[in-house]
């Protein structure tokens, strides 16, 4: 497991050229055992896992106020000690407004090269999604949000509501 930035993305391609390399992204915001879940999922399809996690800026942007819960320093820290996970990278905002919120994974798939970029079905904007996956001849896997019974409903946000709920 190990931390790279953003510019080393091409030198995993190189260092893996004969392993298929799996890409997913997301906040993973207070980091439970549906992450791990997913990442288990995502690592099916591979032998390697790469995973970018949201920058607190992106988080902000995307989720609201009050988010993330988290501070990225610490979520890059969670994700990457996660067995299913081999390499973790820090989103970024672009210092200029890019074409679309989503550009960043236009540019990862670029750099990287996945054979797999994989995704929950309830992820936002899929069709720019798949334009981007297109484009660089990527295969986009789009999983059902599963899990057994007895992990009920986890996610970030039930997660805070509870905490909000006994508070």
């Amino acid at each position: 497991m190990a931390y790279i930035q953003f510019e080393e993305l091409e030198k995993i391609r190189e260092k893996h050229k004969d392993q298929k390399i799996v890409f997913c992204s997301g906040c993973f915001d207070v980091t439970h055992a549906g992450h791990v879940l997913f990442f288990e999922d995502c690592r099916k399809y591979g032998d390697v896992l790469v995973v970018m996690v949201g920058a607190d800026a992106v988080i902000k942007r995307d989720k609201g106020d009050g988010r993330p819960i988290v501070n990225e320093h610490l979520r890059l820290k969670m994700v990457d000690s996660l067995k299913p996970v081999d390499y973790t990278f820090l989103d970024y905002m672009l210092p200029e407004t890019p074409p679309h919120p989503l550009y960043i994974i236009d540019m990862v798939l670029e750099k990287l090269k996945p054979d797999a970029y994989v995704i929950n079905k309830d992820a936002w904007d899929i069709p720019y999604r798949e334009q981007f996956s297109k484009k660089h001849g990527v295969p986009l896997i789009i999983l059902d949000r599963t899990a057994p019974p007895e992990f009920d409903d986890v996610s970030t946000t039930k997660l805070i509501q509870k905490i909000k709920s006994i508070l």
